[in-house]
């Protein structure tokens, strides 16, 4: 019976839809109304007097002043001229964006540039949690500004028709309103009341211009798409996922699905399973590697997954109560390699138990790969994971309630390859050696010695009149390959932490000789995450320097760190074996 049930209809004739790039007007009268209330009270303006543009996306310098005036000081920001060093600001926002970065709002995207991109519901919710006095920063932090969702949610500024992915200056108007009744951290004082006692607005003005009653109730509205607005909002979030053995040979394929912007994924834990590595394709040709897993349960057969990279759209999660029988349904998933498919039906049965496992039976065609994918309502929500169908019969697709992630673990990511022994079968004991090989040569070869005793053997080189030193340091219970760079009074220092069963921590920090303070930034991430032309993305970073340069410098040293490795093997560990940082767990570089 099990056997029946979890093969996958192998049909080549399904039926999917293959959709031109196209947008959807949305209706924004109710924000529209809003708008003009917040106009009122001097806290959001058009791009002119009578057009709102509440269907575009915010441009980074219109959060940034959206954000000013919600904080009450728009006249304070336009009363004088304020310096900032970026060259891409126009004329007409250049005093809102000095004012931000003389009072530390914001930065650039870089040293001279403030960035003319789009500002996503990430950047507009951090905005606005620190207008309440909440912080992410790294010593203190309140929320993570990767992950502003779950605090904004709990003091109630993102309403239900705020959509995080397509994120349009309607969602800020809706998330700027709802802002003004909550109250700033540690405080029984409202945003709005504070702007009266700051004499923005009038507490008569505010009761005129201000029914929260009326907002909260339209704003719990759900808004149901059509077939062409579910594939347009949520096909950037799904993903084909392709695994791979030791060798680097495919072995298996499915789907997944982001669930937070940090690279937080979804997918069936069979997927997976025997995986030594794996990566995944996104719709647009951008591929990304498989970090490890945060937490899976092989029975219930899911398993949350780490991508490594960021800013990825991701799926809201729907609630229970919209899992009703028929009810219009949409699978998105990769069946046969065939990236982003949508299929449409409805929901045949909302507790289907099979083999003690409870599923969503669904017409919805759900074929072979695309196990993991999303079964999405019609109000653009993903409800299920696609899982299962039968081989007889047609339309008899299952998928696992989303429910069952509920409470997943995300302290720390495992390496696919020590999930299952998926990397063992066929190297664990040349892992151990080789590790063991770099150790003794470290013990033997070590030309430095440090305070506290521990061995390193290190090389310096200048690369394009740049000095650079590149060494092994021999600890306790890993080998820490590390990159120090020298550039003027500037000094960078990169690391990787190897350990003889696993390596999951790289390690960064860049700082001022005198001067403790330019940046320091640090995530934990799998080998298999390291690519020759990828970027390695913080966890957690603070400093005074643009995230992003040290990010890519950071992922320089380390590939350089790695090419050193890679030279010890090759120059002087020959005679013992064919060697490479491969063999440590850096399948992908």
């Amino acid at each position: 019976m099990k056997n029946r049930i979890t093969a996958f209809v192998l049909c080549i004739t399904l039926c999917f839809f293959v959709l031109p790039t196209v947008v959807f007007a949305r209706d924004t009268s109710f924000e529209t109304t809003l708008a003009q209330d917040l106009k009122e009270l001097g806290l959001f303006y058009g791009v002119s007097e009578t057009d709102f543009a509440l269907d575009r996306a915010p441009t980074r310098v219109e959060a940034i002043i959206m954000l000013i005036r919600l904080l009450g000081k728009s006249e304070e920001a336009t009363a004088k001229k304020w310096s900032h060093p970026f060259e891409d600001v126009p004329d007409w926002a250049d005093r809102y964006i000095g004012y931000a970065y003389q009072n530390g709002l914001t930065s650039g995207t870089s040293e001279t540039t403030f960035g003319t991109g789009n500002a996503g519901s990430q950047m507009y919710l951090t905005f606005v949690l620190r207008a309440l006095g909440y912080s992410d920063t790294i010593n203190n932090p309140d929320f993570r500004w990767d992950n502003p969702y779950e605090l904004s949610e709990y003091l109630g500024i993102l309403p239900g028709r705020v959509r995080r992915n397509n994120f349009l200056r309607a969602d800020v108007v809706m998330v700027s309103y709802a802002a003004l009744s909550v109250k700033l951290k540690n405080s029984n004082k409202t945003l709005a009341e504070k702007l009266i006692s700051e004499d923005v607005f009038t507490k008569k003005q505010f009761h005129q211009h201000y029914d929260l009653e009326s907002f909260q109730a339209q704003a719990a509205n759900l808004t149901e798409l059509t077939a062409e607005q579910v594939y347009q909002e949520c096909s950037p979030a799904v993903f084909y996922l392709e695994v791979y053995n030791r060798k680097g040979e495919a072995i298996s394929s499915g789907s997944g699905f982001f669930i937070d912007d940090n690279g937080t994924a979804v997918t069936n834990y069979h997927v997976i399973d025997g995986a030594y590595s794996a990566k995944i394709e996104m719709d647009n040709g951008e591929a990304y590697s498989v970090e490890g897993v945060y937490d899976y349960d092989k029975a219930m057969d899911w398993a949350i997954i780490k991508i490594d990279g960021s800013g990825f759209s991701e799926l809201e999660i729907g609630d229970d109560e919209t899992i009703v029988g028929g009810a219009t349904v949409y699978a998105l998933g990769s069946p046969l390699g065939l990236q982003n498919t949508i299929s449409q039906g409805l929901i045949s049965s909302t507790n289907r138990s099979l083999d003690g496992v409870s599923y969503i039976q669904t017409s919805a065609a759900i074929s072979h790969g695309s196990s993991g994918g999303a079964l999405i309502n019609k109000y653009g929500q993903v409800i299920g994971i696609t899982s299962a169908g039968f081989t007889e019969g047609e339309n008899l697709g299952l998928a696992l309630p989303i429910t069952v992630i509920d409470g997943y673990q995300q302290s720390s990511v495992i390496p696919l390859s020590q999930l299952t022994g998926g990397g063992n079968q066929m190297g664990g004991n040349v892992k151990a050696s080789a590790y063991d090989y770099l150790s003794a040569f470290v013990e033997v070869y070590a030309n430095y010695v440090d305070s506290e005793g521990r061995k390193s053997y290190k090389e310096t080189t200048n690369v394009n009149g740049v000095a650079i030193e590149m060494g092994i340091l021999r600890e306790e219970d890993c080998l820490t390959v590390y990159v120090y760079e020298q550039m003027g009074k500037e000094n960078f220092f990169s690391s990787v932490d190897i350990t003889p069963d696993k390596t999951e921590s790289f390690y960064y920090h860049s700082y001022t000789i005198g001067n403790y303070t330019a940046c320091e930034g640090y995530g934990y991430l799998s080998p298999a995450s390291v690519t020759r032309d990828g970027i390695l993305f913080f966890q957690k970073y603070e400093g005074v320097a643009p995230r992003q340069d040290h990010e890519q410098l950071f992922s320089k040293n380390v590939k350089l760190g790695l090419d050193f490795v890679n030279g010890i093997f090759a120059n002087y560990l020959r005679d013992f074996g064919t060697f490479s940082v491969y063999d440590l767990g850096f399948v992908n570089y």
